[in-house]
């Protein structure tokens, strides 16, 4: 009986160091990836962008640039294979599909808070207390990547996966709940562009269709 108890204990002991030991490496991964985040104030690059289904086949795919001024400013152009602009000034995010010649413009808050931009483009986003972390091994020993999950039970994706070149971001990954992923590779990164004060500044064409779903949240909230 003494040495089942002294067996039990060895494992029950040996399961709480390794619990303990895996906490703390996710800690250490997440305290990482918010060091490398905070470095990013400002960034610019350009964009490839591939969208595959559950199967693997591709969906989607398309290039432009990408623009960011923290907080909450960023502007995304699609180039090809159709022309489109997605530009929040800090209040609201708007929506230019240059084709259909419509524009969609939301409430900013309400459009990130679950989504993997907002760990981009916020002020401040606590990685250690919101997302599990964990760090992938690279051959590269300049190259950090990064697995998330979220810890919000409304989140819109499963993964995210982060890759860093030193404290370039160079691509990321998000795979949602149905098995689609999307793949996002940036080039000519640029870590301290300088943006004039109204770059960010969305004004719409005349005679282009806006939709405003702020009004829609409002009139929903009021009634």
């Amino acid at each position: 009986m003494k040495f089942l108890f002294e067996q039990s204990l060895r494992i029950l002991t040996l399961g709480f160091s390794l619990l303990f030991a895996s906490l703390s490496v996710q800690a250490d991964a997440a305290h990482k990836l918010q060091e490398k985040l905070d470095n990013i104030s400002s960034y610019k690059a350009t964009f490839t962008q591939e969208i595959r289904d559950e199967f693997n086949i591709v969906l989607d795919s398309s290039n432009g640039y990408f623009e960011l001024q923290r907080p909450k400013q960023f502007r995304w152009v699609v180039k090809d294979p159709y022309e489109q602009e997605i530009v929040a000034d800090g209040v609201n995010l708007w929506q230019f599909d240059r084709d259909i010649e419509q524009i969609n413009v939301s409430g900013l808050d309400a459009s990130l808070d679950t989504t993997p931009a907002a760990i981009l483009t916020k002020d401040k986003v606590d990685i250690v207390d919101d997302y599990n972390v964990a760090e992938i091994a690279s051959d590269t020993p300049s190259t950090s990547i990064f697995q998330l999950s979220s810890k919000a039970e409304d989140a819109l994706f499963e993964r995210l996966l982060i890759e860093f070149n030193g404290d370039d971001l160079v691509a990321l990954q998000v795979s949602d709940n149905l098995g689609q992923s999307t793949l996002i590779e940036f080039s000519d990164v640029d870590l301290e562009p300088e943006f004039a004060d109204d770059h960010f500044t969305f004004v719409a064409p005349q005679g282009v269709d806006v939709i405003d779903n702020r009004k829609e949240v409002a009139d929903n909230a009021d009634n």
